[in-house]
């Protein structure tokens, strides 16, 4: 075997090589698969001239020389395919308009293949390879693989100074390498033939291995300069180089064949290492990235947290100089409310009388949640003071009950205070407690329309546990978990009591938890009624957390 089908087996195993590389980069990217394809196109068009020039007969080396040519038409087609996608994976235009570009090609290739159109047949030359005789239609040929070229490369050309950066880099890198290669193999596969000389027919297909490394190398740019990547293509490329000439040291038949079927396992075994290779630096810098994007998406994060903390700082500034603001006139107009309703000024008739009592009670509810809201500043603000002493939470309890008969007696309901007996002394700031309380029992007489509240108080190991079990309309499992967070109320709440704020659990919590205690609330379903319940640690000084 000559030097010049040991060039072209050579060339056609690298660039196997790099279409199997491209084509593994990104398996899904339109591109890689047309410009994969476009390489084992030209793969075969090598492989089909270095059969060609072993084979001596005259009809089998026709169909031959007929298939080169034919294939070939086919590379600028691909190419220019590559240039309508690359590199923004843009879609192609519609099937007419592709099959209309198509169409040239596949006429030219059938005309080829299969009639004396093109090619009108082969001169035998006495040791050497036959002359092609070409047809007088074999211009046609000649121009449209001419044109096609062309077109690509203007396609090429205008992209370049449509793109900037790293793209513009690839597509100059693409550019260079076909306008060299296309020169060269037009010029000794294709022109050169046509006016009879066929001395540098065979360096056509060699300089193919030219554009498809400048291709490769634009598409992949940053992967090939990973060290691991190139060094494990020269050295596939070397053991490749190695194992051709080691085939063509055969000495006998047997021989030759062992060593092709080494040969081919030695190439499977090449591929499956790039690709292994491949993806474990895809993977790497998959993960690199994630790393950088994560590092951005904290930082981000950080900054937001750090406005969100600002606008929640100016939010509650605001509640509580609008709530100090409002608590003024509201105290205002309670006190004249009351003196009216207690005839301070003269006799008020009855019909105001019932009116001014609906003022009452709505100013009264107003002063309530601008009280809540100066309480949810002062808890977020880090300024709710607590006055904890030593108290008894039975007593406590009692009196804010007896508080409860009178708005418990007008719902028809019952209202229980069952203690323990020997309930000891907390520690607790009694004006907060106090609150704490009545909110929850207020809560149950709200929502309960039959039935009755049960208040109990025990002691439990070292805390001592308030409860409030009523038969309302209980706590729906999903409200369970966030029912203590602000502005949260249940779904069945807000059906049944429209004006509720969503912060006396959020307060009472904030109260409890300051206090060294916890609150919690167990509900077996919707109409299943609910138990709310609080544990405060006993009068030890030591296990009760301060807010000064």
């Amino acid at each position: 075997m000559d030097i010049k089908n040991i060039a072209l087996i050579i060339v056609s195993l690298i660039n196997l090589i790099l279409g199997f590389i491209i084509l593994i980069q990104r398996p899904v990217k339109k591109s890689n698969t047309i410009f994969s394809l476009m390489v084992f196109n030209v793969v075969l068009w090598a492989a089909i001239i270095v059969v060609y020039r072993h084979i001596a007969q005259l009809e089998t080396a026709l169909i031959l020389v007929r298939l080169f040519f034919a294939i070939a038409i086919f590379i600028p087609l691909f190419f220019l395919f590559f240039t309508f996608i690359f590199p923004y994976q843009k879609k192609l235009w519609k099937k007419t308009v592709i099959f209309i570009i198509c169409l040239p090609p596949i006429i030219i290739f059938l005309l080829t293949l299969f009639t004396n159109t093109i090619i009108s047949g082969l001169q035998p030359v006495v040791g050497a390879e036959s002359l092609i005789i070409f047809s007088r239609w074999f211009f046609f040929y000649a121009l449209t693989s001419s044109l096609y070229f062309i077109w690509t490369l203007l396609n090429l050309f205008l992209d370049i100074f449509k793109t900037s950066g790293i793209i513009r880099t690839q597509l100059k890198y693409i550019f260079i390498g076909l306008l060299a290669s296309s020169i060269i193999a037009l010029g000794t596969n294709l022109f050169m033939p046509w006016f009879g000389y066929f001395g540098l027919d065979w360096i056509g297909q060699t300089s193919t291995v030219i554009w498809i490394a400048f291709v490769a190398y634009a598409l992949v740019r940053e992967r090939l300069m990973d060290v691991k990547i190139i060094t494990t293509i020269l050295f596939s490329i070397f053991i490749v180089v190695i194992s051709v000439f080691y085939i063509f040291e055969a000495q006998d038949q047997f021989e030759l064949m062992s060593r092709i079927l080494m040969f081919i396992l030695t190439l499977v075994f090449i591929l499956l290492l790039i690709k292994s290779v491949l993806t474990e630096v895809n993977r790497r810098e998959e993960i690199e990235k994630l790393t950088v994007n994560l590092q951005i998406t904290t930082k981000d994060l950080k900054r937001v947290n750090k406005e969100l903390k600002k606008l929640d700082k100016a939010k509650s500034e605001f509640l509580s100089i609008a709530s100090h603001q409002l608590r003024t006139p509201l105290t205002v107009i309670k006190g004249y409310v009351s003196m009216m309703l207690e005839n301070n000024f003269g006799q008020v008739p009855k019909l105001i009388k019932d009116n001014l009592n609906k003022v009452y009670l709505s100013n009264e509810r107003l002063i309530s949640l601008v009280e809540s809201l100066l309480n949810l500043s002062r808890i977020e603000s880090g300024h709710l003071e607590f006055n904890i002493k030593p108290a008894d939470l039975a007593e406590i309890t009692k009196s804010i009950v007896e508080g409860f008969k009178q708005k418990v007696s007008q719902k028809n309901l019952k209202l229980e205070f069952l203690p323990a007996t020997n309930i000891p002394q907390v520690l607790v700031d009694a004006q907060k407690i106090k609150e704490v309380i009545s909110n929850l029992i207020d809560n149950s007489i709200k929502y309960t329309k039959t039935g009755g509240i049960i208040i109990g108080l025990h002691q439990e190991s070292q805390s001592v546990v308030f409860s409030c079990q009523d038969t309302g309309i209980g706590v729906l499992p999903e409200d369970l978990p966030r029912l203590f967070e602000k502005f949260v109320r249940g779904k069945g709440m807000m059906q049944v009591y429209t004006e509720g704020t969503g912060l006396g659990l959020y307060f009472a919590r904030m109260v409890i938890e300051n206090m060294g205690g916890r609150i919690w609330v167990e509900s077996a379903g919707q109409d299943q009624g609910s138990k709310f319940s609080f544990s405060l640690p006993i009068a030890d000084q030591s296990k009760v957390k301060k807010i000064k």
